[in-house]
């Protein structure tokens, strides 16, 4: 959007806001102007109506007063109707009525109203009225159910030298009061009523309303009766409406409604308001057409500055054009100072260029290292992966050395244990040989004894052997004595042999236990050199259990240090597994690192190819330059 387009814009848009606000003013003073009028007017108007209403009704109660005062001080019945019967009370009064108190006695000026029989006037209303005041006063207001009018009456005490004797009254026709209300239409804006202080309209131009509450004909809205002007809707239509008091009105608190439609009493206004509103566009208009030429004459320059620009950009960026000064306002220092701006810009665009092919050259360099970079981080980053491969494989071998280590340790343990069982059993064993070749000693000392006792044996076989061949001896010699003898040597020849039977039956056994004995001491030397032996080989076992005792000692402490290094080695096989799970942590994650600088590169070499590009295009573009 041009500069001038631009300004009108913004000139119509002040335009049409000061002059809308001047205008609203107006028209608001205007609205305030003459609803001031209207209020004044109703006011007026309705004060005037009040001041004749009251005047015409405040004449008949003075009428009424004088007639009092007059029956008062002359009263006789005669004298009374003489008085009703005035033809100033028939002029004034539509009937003049009355009862006495003490006896009921209907009062009246007229033959045409013949109440019934049983018409009884002190029960009315308006005989309470005018026995309770003091002076005459106004009944409200009633429709004659003869007539349909609306009527009111004029009430005062009859009296005789101050004493109550009646009541009676003159009723009154609204017509005049209607007459002058109806009369009031506000050139056609409205109308006016007359209502009582309880809200019961007494008088209406359309007569239908009378008698009723103005609820109803405002559509049942309360309302207050105050003299400020107020705005109802009522069926979408706004009114304006306005109350009047009749305070002098003796004992009476009546009001003068005033409705005026609110459309008809602002038409005016509203004219205006219309009048204003195209004054307005009008003015506007007027003032855009105006300011137009005046931008269009002040802005010729800039048009002119605007066309050597152009040239300038068709000029295929010649540098070296200048543009024409033709003024000394601002448009000419702007020219001047682009003049400037394009001498700065040339020397500035010949050190672009210059620099330019710096860039590209240092561009290019910086794109072919990037390339070996990458390349390299390549190569780095598959030696890292075959890394991470063989830390992985390192770090499983660890953690087998490390079980491994930890089974070792468990057997070793149990190694260790199996051989306290085994020590344990051989102290035991070697106990055992050691008792069993002290035993063999006692047994080996037995036997000795045994064969001492069997060597003493044979020496007293030897002696029986002896003893048994001298009984020999001795038997044959008493058998020789005894054969000698003859028969008185037969029993001793008996004797004889019996003895040398037993002496040779005791060679014999005793024969027979020389070679027992012999065999005994046979057995008892095969039993010796037996128990010597295995005295020897318990001896050599008992050595060989208490050898394998130290054996199984050493083998034991030898175990506990093996266990003690596969514990080591478990632990160490663990810390290497941890370290070499960091270390392949560290390296995965060099490795990622890695990778994140083979992206970079790659898209180091990307950017630095786009770049060489970018400042290919740039030498182009500066190319295009004439400096």
């Amino acid at each position: 959007m041009k500069i001038a387009h631009k300004a009108g814009i913004a000139a119509a848009c002040v335009l049409v806001l000061t002059i809308s606000l001047l205008s609203m003013l107006q028209v608001n003073q205007l609205h305030k102007t003459l609803r001031s009028q209207v209020e004044s007017s109703i006011s007026e108007t309705s004060n005037s109506l009040a001041r004749q209403i009251e005047n015409w009704l405040n004449a008949k109660l003075r009428l009424m007063d004088l007639l009092a005062a007059t029956i008062d001080s002359e009263y006789t019945p005669e004298a009374n109707q003489r008085i009703f019967d005035l033809p100033l009370l028939k002029s004034e009064f539509l009937l003049i009525f009355g009862a006495l108190d003490a006896t009921g006695q209907t009062l009246k000026n007229s033959d045409s109203w013949n109440p019934r029989p049983d018409y009884d006037g002190r029960v009315r209303p308006w005989y309470a009225t005018g026995k309770a005041a003091n002076q005459a006063v106004l009944t409200e207001p009633y429709v004659d159910s003869t007539t349909g009018e609306t009527l009111i009456s004029a009430v005062a005490k009859i009296s005789d030298k101050g004493k109550f004797l009646g009541v009676f009254g003159g009723d009154i026709r609204l017509n005049s009061v209607a007459d002058a209300i109806n009369t009031l239409d506000f050139n056609g804006a409205g109308y006016a009523f007359l209502l009582s202080h309880s809200g019961n309209i007494i008088s209406h131009p359309q007569a239908e309303h009378n008698g009723k509450p103005i609820s109803e004909l405002f559509g049942n809205q309360k309302l207050s009766l105050d003299k400020e002007l107020r705005e109802i809707d009522i069926d979408g239509k706004r009114l304006l409406l306005s109350f009047t008091p009749l305070p002098n009105l003796r004992g009476m608190d009546w009001y003068i409604g005033v409705v005026l439609d609110e459309s008809i009493v602002m038409a005016e206004a509203n004219h205006l308001t219309w009048l204003a509103v195209i004054g307005t566009v009008t003015g506007v208009a007027i003032s855009l057409l105006a300011l137009g030429l005046l931008m269009r004459h002040l802005l010729k320059p800039l048009a002119l500055l605007s066309t050597s620009l152009r040239e300038i950009n068709s000029g295929e960026g010649d540098l070296t054009y200048r543009l024409p000064i033709h003024s000394k306002d601002e448009i000419g220092e702007l020219s001047q100072e682009f003049n400037r701006f394009l001498q700065t810009l040339q020397n500035l665009i010949g050190n672009v260029m210059g620099s330019a092919h710096q860039v590209r050259e240092s561009t290019a360099l910086t794109s072919n290292e990037s390339e070996q970079a990458a390349r390299r981080l390549q190569v780095q980053l598959q030696e890292l992966d075959q890394l991470a491969t063989a830390m992985q494989e390192m770090a499983s071998t660890a953690e087998e050395v490390a079980r491994n280590a930890q089974s070792a340790a468990h057997a070793a343990q149990a190694a260790n244990e199996e051989t306290e069982n085994g020590v344990r059993v051989v102290s035991k064993s070697s106990s055992a040989i050691r008792h069993l070749a002290d035993e063999m000693d006692e047994t080996s000392q037995a036997i000795n004894e045994l064969a001492k006792l069997s060597q003493n044996i044979e020496s007293i076989l030897q002696v029986i052997t002896s003893i048994a061949e001298q009984t020999n001896l001795l038997a044959l010699n008493a058998a020789i004595e005894a054969a000698r003898a003859g028969e008185s040597g037969r029993g001793f020849a008996v004797v004889a042999d019996e003895v040398r039977s037993l002496a040779s039956r005791t060679q014999q056994a005793t024969q027979e236990i020389r070679q027992m004995i012999d065999q005994l001491q046979g057995g008892v030397r095969q039993a010796e050199s037996r128990m010597q032996q295995n005295r020897d080989t318990a001896s050599k076992t008992a050595e060989e259990a208490s050898a394998a005792n130290d054996m199984l000692g050493r083998i034991r402490e030898a175990i506990t240090r093996i266990n003690d290094m596969n514990l080591q080695i478990a632990t160490a096989a663990e810390e290497q597994s941890a370290t070499t799970e960091e270390i392949n942590r560290n390296t995965t994650n060099i490795r990622d690192i890695s990778q994140e600088l083979a992206g970079g590169a790659e898209q180091q070499v990307s950017q630095c190819a786009s770049m060489v590009e970018q400042v290919s295009q740039q030498d182009r573009l500066l190319g295009r330059f004439k400096v």
